[in-house]
């Protein structure tokens, strides 16, 4: 079972996480805003205990003053289930990594998008969608993309939704989970685990 979460800082909230992932049985989990740097002792630790964690910072702004990294996106999967990082060519808080088990293989898309909605977000998610629709797993695309799909007159709303049509998928609403047209879509459950406003 996978999960995607909106940690809003995984230092503050690991064990809460743990806890969670073991309770609901989740082998891997799609984390956005985990307010980390290349150094986090969170991640550290998770890789000390047999968890395979491909991650992506936000890049830091100034490298010689100390504040909060906002933003940053992961995915942490158990002993046992491998994650392969997907060079897809963005600097933007994309993440794409190969997801496989004994079982199964899908490609990741994990997602945070902030601030004014730009031609720049959309134009490097189309490069994603179209570097990744090169391979013959399926896609999942998850993550917040702070863009309201429930409303579809809206400009950046039908801009989304048209360039994930173009690659094949098929989405939610604010917190997304895409998923290919031609696939039955997976089982999606909203679970309010109190770890975020999300």
């Amino acid at each position: 079972m996978c999960a995607h979460v909106n940690i809003r800082s995984v230092a503050n909230k690991l064990d809460d996480l743990l806890d969670v992932r073991h309770d609901l049985a989740i082998d891997v989990l799609f984390l956005i805003e985990t307010w980390h740097d290349t150094d986090s002792v969170s991640f550290r630790r998770l890789r000390a205990d047999r968890f395979q964690v491909v991650d992506r910072p936000r890049p830091q702004v100034r490298d010689d003053v100390i504040i909060t990294n906002h933003g940053g996106v992961a995915a942490v999967a158990v002993p046992g289930v491998r994650l392969t990082r997907l060079d897809v060519g963005s600097q933007c808080e994309f993440l794409c990594v190969r997801v496989t088990s004994v079982l199964s293989s899908c490609i990741a898309i994990v997602v945070y998008r902030t601030g004014p909605v730009t031609l720049l977000f959309f134009t490097k998610l189309s490069d994603v969608l179209d570097r990744v629709s090169t391979f013959t797993d399926p896609t999942v695309v998850v993550g917040d993309i702070n863009i309201h799909l429930d409303r579809p007159e809206d400009l950046a709303s039908r801009q989304f939704t048209n360039i994930l049509a173009a690659h094949g998928l098929a989405c939610g609403l604010l917190d997304i989970v895409a998923t290919r047209e031609d696939l039955p879509p997976p089982p999606v459950e909203v679970v309010d685990v109190g770890l975020s406003d999300h």
